[in-house]
């Protein structure tokens, strides 16, 4: 009887986390991402990690976000980090400021990627004007290598706008994730749209 006892005991300790820890998105369904009128329509399945990486933000994944991460930033405003702190005290996360220009954005992204995910190091690859949101916007392509010696490649899009700042990230190790899942967050950069 005590073994049955401990073994519910440990079902109902174990099955929360669990069963909050992911939230299925559906294939062609218009969703809203990052408490923010931004809306996407993906194509396939992602699945939503309840734990949000910053206030204004939003992770999705296909296999774990160690091998393919995409990150929504949604309406940061002027002040606002993009991941919430690690140790305010000892390294702070930087604030977006909305004085920033489009190309201060890899630089922004850098600093707190480094501090967010212990990125060792972060180089950019190729940054080029891009169309996002019907705004002038900034697509990068970068590569880190982080704490766990993977090294990992990553595409950012951005904008401003009235102030504020708008970004979608993918990051995925350069082994086989990177390339198999590209054309999937490309296509959610396509789709993306106020609602």
């Amino acid at each position: 009887m005590r073994k049955i006892g401990l073994l519910l005991a440990l079902v109902l300790f174990c099955l929360p986390v669990g069963a909050s820890a992911h939230r299925l998105i559906d294939a062609n369904e218009a969703v809203s991402v990052a408490r923010s009128d931004l809306t996407i329509v993906p194509t396939i399945e992602w699945n939503r990690i309840s734990q949000r990486p910053g206030r204004n933000a939003e992770r999705w994944t296909l296999d774990g976000e160690l091998l393919n991460d995409v990150l929504f930033f949604a309406e940061v405003e002027n002040g606002d980090t993009l991941f919430r702190e690690v140790n305010r005290r000892e390294t702070p996360m930087p604030e977006f400021s909305n004085s920033m220009l489009l190309v201060d954005l890899p630089d922004y992204l850098e600093s707190s990627l480094r501090i967010a995910k212990g990125v060792a190091t972060f180089e950019v690859t190729s940054v080029e004007p891009v169309t996002f949101l019907g705004q002038n916007s900034v697509r990068f392509e970068f590569s880190t290598l982080g704490a766990d010696d993977l090294n990992r490649r990553g595409i950012a899009v951005a904008t401003i706008i009235e102030g504020e700042l708008f970004m979608m990230l993918y990051e995925a190790p350069s082994i086989y994730y990177f390339d198999r899942n590209r054309g999937d967050f490309e296509q959610l950069v396509a789709s993306a749209h106020f609602d």
